[in-house]
């Protein structure tokens, strides 16, 4: 479990995977994470295809990985709304405290706050070692 946690922790990028149903669609995303609670926090658009996705079909997966080490970790997740807007004002302080760069994009009227939440890990390490196991909120 402490690979997945330094994974989760030391980077800031990961793909974000959704579908509309049919077709499948990738990006990749900065993240932010709670990770006591295993919430993946980003900001995107409202509109775009990733944010239509993620609301009609809220089941997603993430991707992290760390090519030096032959690492890669997939999370499974769920699109978790949140309501309450001195909440969203907290976190995206905190995520603009580890992506200074996103200040100028999180203050457009179209970006949102978007939380996923994860549900389950599968580490691979090499080509054949695999880890699975249930995050804390499964």
């Amino acid at each position: 479990m402490q690979i997945i946690d330094d994974l989760i922790q030391n980077w800031d990028v990961c793909v974000l995977a959704t579908t509309d149903g049919i077709q499948p669609h990738a990006s990749i995303r900065t993240y932010f994470v709670d990770h006591a609670a295993m919430k993946f926090y980003f900001l995107s658009r409202k509109e775009t295809r990733t944010d239509k996705n993620i609301k009609k079909h809220p089941h997603v997966s993430l991707l992290i990985d760390d090519r030096d080490k032959d690492l890669t970790l997939t999370i499974e997740g769920v699109y978790s709304p949140i309501k309450n807007e001195q909440t969203i004002d907290a976190i995206i302080k905190l995520y603009l405290i580890k992506h200074p760069g996103m200040e100028k994009f999180s203050e457009h009227p179209d970006t949102e706050l978007v939380r996923v939440v994860g549900k389950k890990a599968q580490l691979v390490q090499g080509l054949e070692d695999v880890f699975e196991t249930n995050l804390k909120n499964s």
